[in-house]
């Protein structure tokens, strides 16, 4: 893996010791990013080798994978570069509870540490996360199927290593209503609300009384919500793959805008939105499109007619095959979307709702959890302590 190249070979006869060190510090460093961490949007891997401090080059930037880390350094000895490590491996040291929960019925998460930048996904509440670094008033955090980016601290409860087995081994409640509400008291009162609530938002169980379950939001609010509305979330967890919840889920959704980045009940982009049908049914599939099209069983969309079946995830893009939209299989030929807004339309050529799209390839998620990227909550250990 780290074998000089022929024109480093070249160069080192020509260039200067410092350069020739940089230019091969910096192929070692390529060669483990392309092996560790050759996607950033679940890992964190933003390493350089810096002008020489001495003899060595300086290595600074951050990695959340000690790994890939101990890989570089030994990578850099085989090759004989000296070099100082400034690398900060996240966790932050400076990180006091390494673990937190969503306060929000939907927080957005950015691209980069600050207010305006590029809403990239969303974590609803009572979403555990966790957290890789604090920076003025936001962190970066990793959701529950891997993905990183930065949350304002204000949408977050933060918790001890203690505190997050304490809620784990709580009784929860999940919310299975796209959209509810909790009150001060039990009783419909929209002008007494604590809080709105949405598909898969997660509250601890304090009682029930008159139809109403009494709940205990991430952040210590308290409320009532409609007991049809929620169900027990270890329960919950135990459900089987059952395709009429995961449509029924995407169904109730028509019409609901889309959000680039968007990943709730409330608004949701494409994937955002397959991925809230089945996260109802208890399943958590990657974040990205592109992502989900690597995961589950491969079916040829050419052959919807004969092999399809309803909640086959159906990628499309461009005539170069990248992944651009996904949508959801939902049988005779139909799928369902967000694309403007959620919609169903056909594959069907001869059909009047038929789009003119580039259907690339289709996944078969039922039979297949437990398999990379398709992970059932049951089994996540930041759900349930195992």
């Amino acid at each position: 893996m780290f074998a000089k190249k022929s024109i480093i070979a070249v160069l080192m006869m020509s260039l200067s010791m410092p350069i020739y060190s940089r230019i091969v510090a910096d192929d070692v460093i390529k060669d483990v990013k392309q092996q560790y961490a050759p996607d950033t949007r679940v890992a964190v891997w933003s390493v350089t080798a810096d002008k020489q401090s001495g003899n060595s080059v300086v290595l600074r930037g951050k990695t959340d994978n000690p790994d890939a880390k101990d890989a570089l350094l030994r990578g850099l000895k085989a090759v004989n570069i000296a070099y100082k490590d400034s690398i900060t491996l996240l966790p932050d040291a400076t990180v006091e509870k390494p673990w937190a929960l969503v306060t929000i019925s939907v927080a957005c998460l950015r691209g980069e540490p600050r207010s305006g930048a590029e809403l990239v996904s969303q974590a609803i509440m009572g979403t555990p996360v966790k957290v890789l670094e604090c920076d003025g008033g936001m962190s970066r955090v990793q959701t529950p199927d891997g993905y990183i980016a930065y949350v304002t601290d204000s949408s977050l409860q933060f918790l001890s290593a203690d505190g997050f087995a304490a809620w784990k081994k709580a009784r929860r409640v999940v919310v299975t209503a796209n959209l509810s509400m909790a009150y001060e008291k039990p009783e419909e009162n929209i002008d007494a609300a604590v809080s709105d609530l949405l598909l898969g938002n997660i509250l601890e169980y304090k009682g029930e009384t008159a139809g109403f379950v009494q709940v205990s939001l991430p952040d210590g609010r308290t409320g009532y919500v409609k007991k049809t509305d929620v169900k027990e979330f270890s329960e919950w967890a135990k459900q089987n793959f059952d395709m009429p919840t995961i449509e029924r889920s995407a169904r109730r959704m028509m019409g609901t805008p889309y959000l680039w980045g968007g990943m709730s009940a409330k608004m949701a982009d494409c994937s955002g939105f397959v991925r809230t049908a089945y996260f109802s049914n208890g399943i958590i599939l990657q974040r990205d499109a592109s992502q989900q099209a690597l995961t589950g069983k491969k079916i040829d969309p050419k052959k919807w007619r004969t092999e399809a079946e309803p909640g086959d995830l159906i990628f499309i893009g461009t005539k170069s095959g990248k992944v651009t939209h996904v949508a959801m299989y939902i049988g005779n030929g139909k799928y369902i979307h967000s694309s403007g807004r959620v919609k169903i339309n056909s594959m069907d050529k001869s059909a009047s709702d038929f789009l003119d799209y580039n259907f690339l390839s289709m996944s078969r998620i039922k039979g297949e959890v437990g398999t990379k990227g398709i992970v059932a909550v049951r089994n996540h250990e930041w759900y349930f302590n195992k």
